[in-house]
């Protein structure tokens, strides 16, 4: 059984692009990694603190990177990956085994 957790990586960035804010990813992932922390505008959320910092998603890792996003398909909002950051954090500043995914709407 999965846990949700597992998902905080890809959750946080689809409430990041549900408030209207614009993202873009850098040619490479940044040296400093994005970091969730709460959302200011949702307090049961939590968004990346700077989605910027994500690179392209690797080629070797697109299927992952699909399955993650799609993770958070509803019947009427597909999601799909831009970004990946290989030491993206959790809110307590430890990085996620695999990385994170920036997902956005298709």
């Amino acid at each position: 059984m999965k846990t949700i957790a597992r998902y905080y990586p890809v959750l946080l960035l689809a409430a990041t692009l549900l408030s209207g804010c614009a993202v873009q990813v850098g040619k490479e992932p940044g040296v400093n990694p994005p970091k969730l922390m709460p959302d200011p505008k949702d307090s049961t959320s939590q968004i990346w603190d700077h989605p910027g910092a994500f690179g392209p998603v690797p080629e070797h890792l697109m299927a992952k990177a699909k399955e993650e996003c799609s993770s958070l398909d509803t019947d009427k909002v597909h999601y799909k990956a831009i970004g990946y950051h290989p030491r993206a954090m959790d809110d307590k500043g430890v990085p996620y085994p695999d990385g994170g995914y920036l997902c956005v709407r298709k």
